[in-house]
């Protein structure tokens, strides 16, 4: 039983921060935003050059996650005036994102198994300090999100998604708030690819692959269960984090149970997809039929 509960949170914690991301982007900016992937990757890779390189842990995870911000203000800057659909120009900007990525690591993965990082010393003491102190690093960057979001900054950006004819009428920049959007998910990515490489041992330039996907997939569940359980289809800042957090518990747990029941991993997503789409019709389904 403690085996299975560190398999799910070995993938669950340091994939909360992009899971919520992914909900950010997807239910309060209205975009889905493929970036992610490559910011995920983007994180990683800064942040383990920079370990092999000497520097200290917490500057390299500041540049981590300011190139994943940057990764973000480029991607808004392609899709700028609505020339570009914001779905191509997530799919083009993780294109120049995995180039980027080689060219950072200069060679496709760097292992950290033997560098000190911000957990490094939390797991020498054992797994549990260490997979407590990643639950407070995932922790910290959602809060400060969440206070981000509460604010008036977090007031303009879900307008942006909402009525961005209204953000215009009140005199506020419709780009500039795009750019600060995608600049907060794409660091959050960029953070939750950070501490996933400290936590597997290495970075690759494949680990982000089909990463927003999974993120979805994660919050289609805890969307679900949030639906079914609080009657209430439109989620809050902190609904959303809930999404995210439940979602990527259950999401992890199922994956891994599947494999403890000796599923062959040639049918894993083929089991989970069918499984969220079945999920996903429900919610629509809940949404569209009027509460009594």
């Amino acid at each position: 039983m403690i085996s299975l509960l560190l398999s799910i949170l070995t993938n669950a914690l340091p994939f909360l921060p992009f899971a919520f991301a992914v909900a950010i982007s997807f239910n309060i900016l209205r975009a889905t935003d493929m970036t992610l992937d490559g910011s995920f990757v983007v994180g990683a890779s800064v942040f383990a050059k920079l370990i092999t390189m000497g520097v200290f842990p917490v500057i390299a995870g500041g540049c981590a996650i300011l190139a994943g911000m940057l990764a973000g203000v480029m991607v808004a800057t392609i899709q700028r005036g609505g020339r570009v659909d914001p779905l191509l120009a997530g799919v083009l900007a993780t294109f120049i994102l995995a180039s980027v990525s080689l060219i950072i690591m200069g060679r496709p993965n760097i292992s950290l198994l033997s560098s000190s990082t911000l957990v490094s010393s939390a797991f020498a003491m054992g797994e549990g300090v260490g997979f407590s102190v990643v639950a407070v690093y995932s922790m910290v960057i959602c809060l400060i999100v969440m206070l981000v979001f509460r604010s008036n900054v977090g007031l303009r950006l879900r307008a942006l998604g909402d009525n961005p004819q209204l953000l215009l009428r009140l005199g506020y920049s419709l780009e500039t708030n795009r750019m600060l959007g995608f600049a907060i998910t794409n660091g959050m990515a960029a953070f939750a690819g950070m501490l996933m490489s400290q936590t597997t041992g290495f970075a690759d330039v494949g680990m982000g692959y089909g990463m927003t996907l999974t993120g979805i997939g994660a919050i289609i569940l805890g969307r679900q269960l949030l639906v079914y359980t609080t009657h209430q289809v439109m989620l809050r800042i902190i609904g959303e984090f809930f999404t995210a957090l439940i979602g990527v518990l259950l999401y992890f747990a199922i994956m891994v149970v599947l494999l403890r029941f000796d599923i062959n991993p040639m049918y894993l997503k083929m089991c989970i997809g069918l499984m969220l789409v079945f999920l996903m019709r429900g919610v629509i389904s809940y949404a569209t039929t009027p509460l009594h």
